[in-house]
């Protein structure tokens, strides 16, 4: 009850000085160097103590069970032992707890669709080909189809937004991407589209168009 409880004691108190010393001062840092250092100080500190405290312990001084070499050899085995220990639970992974997935990154700046494509259903949400005037209706023609909007036409070129395009005509709007030839017709000028539509362009426009989409052949 006296000798087990001081000898651990005492070792793992010097076993921890031994240990900063060895990986601090001395600055080693290889696990098996650091277990051999440790091991072999604390056999050099640890036996002559441990000797002294059992011959202290028995009745008959001098006739304690255990000799120095083996008081040794334990002091040291036990000392490789707790190094390696120290250093198979140091690499044990850790568990971690359950958490929720990280956010995904966000996404790249995609642009809005224009505002005018917003007063569409979703399933008609396409580019925007050209638009024209029927009656109080604009005819939005885009490459899911022709959709009629109940509205001003300068209000439905203004919601274009990006959109590259051009007026052509008061009643008439086309997609710059849109136009697959230019043509004449008895001298005015006509825009063919990609939806097959011979659009007509105004006087008022004809420049913006030549300088746009080049001078058709007569």
């Amino acid at each position: 009850m006296v000798f087990w409880p001081l000898i651990v004691a005492i070792g793992i108190l010097v076993g921890v000085a031994i240990r900063l010393y060895v990986t601090r001062q001395l600055g080693v840092r290889a696990v098996w160097r650091v277990a051999l250092n440790i091991a072999g100080v604390a056999t050099f500190v640890l036996t002559p103590l441990a000797w002294a405290l059992q011959s202290w312990l028995t009745d008959e001084p001098g006739a304690a069970p255990l000799q120095p070499a083996l008081i040794a050899i334990y002091v040291f085995v036990a000392s490789l032992t707790t190094t390696a220990l120290r250093h198979a639970f140091r690499l044990r992974p850790k568990r971690r707890v359950a958490s929720a997935p990280p956010a995904p990154p966000p996404a790249e700046d995609v642009p809005e669709p224009p505002r005018l494509l917003q007063r569409l259903t979703p399933e008609q949400h396409a580019p925007i080909v050209r638009m024209q005037v029927r009656d109080h209706y604009v005819d939005v023609v885009t490459e899911a189809g022709t959709h009629s909007l109940l509205m001003r036409f300068a209000d439905a070129i203004s919601e274009v937004g990006e959109t590259d395009g051009l007026r052509v005509h008061r009643s008439h709007w086309v997609a710059g991407t849109a136009v697959r030839s230019v043509r004449r017709d008895k001298g005015r000028l006509r825009l063919v589209t990609q939806d097959g539509a011979d659009v007509p362009v105004s006087k008022t426009y004809q420049d913006e168009v030549t300088e746009r989409w080049g001078e058709a052949a007569e």
